[in-house]
């Protein structure tokens, strides 16, 4: 079980404008999988809650990444900013993907490089 959590790097995010984004991710995700898929969540909770944050090149490629997702039946949460500090509001920053079994997130993420 994993959490996948995907920036995109073009914005020029400083580093708490990701960590930021990524916590909105995971929260995100977190709750959703309290309403739709508890099993998961719960087994990824047992597991000590492993998270993975890697990157795509822009917005274009998140998109993919979240369809690509989707269409394999895992959870994904997209965060767009809210416009309060670096970035434009409504602008496409990161996803989370899961928390899943590893084994059906790795075909969809499997190519992306650590952040």
């Amino acid at each position: 079980m994993k959490l996948i959590l995907v920036v995109r790097t073009d914005l020029g995010m400083g580093r708490g404008k990701i960590a930021a984004q990524v916590a909105h991710a995971a929260v995100t995700a977190t709750l959703a999988g309290l309403d739709r898929h508890r099993a998961d969540l719960a087994a990824w909770l047992r597991e000590g809650q492993p998270k993975v944050v890697l990157r795509v090149s822009g917005a274009e490629q998140l998109q993919d990444v979240a369809d690509r997702a989707r269409q394999a039946g895992l959870p994904v949460e997209v965060i767009c900013d809210a416009g309060r500090t670096q970035i434009s509001a409504g602008t496409l920053t990161c996803c989370a993907i899961g928390p899943a079994d590893a084994e059906r997130i790795d075909p969809v993420t499997g190519e992306l490089s650590l952040l």
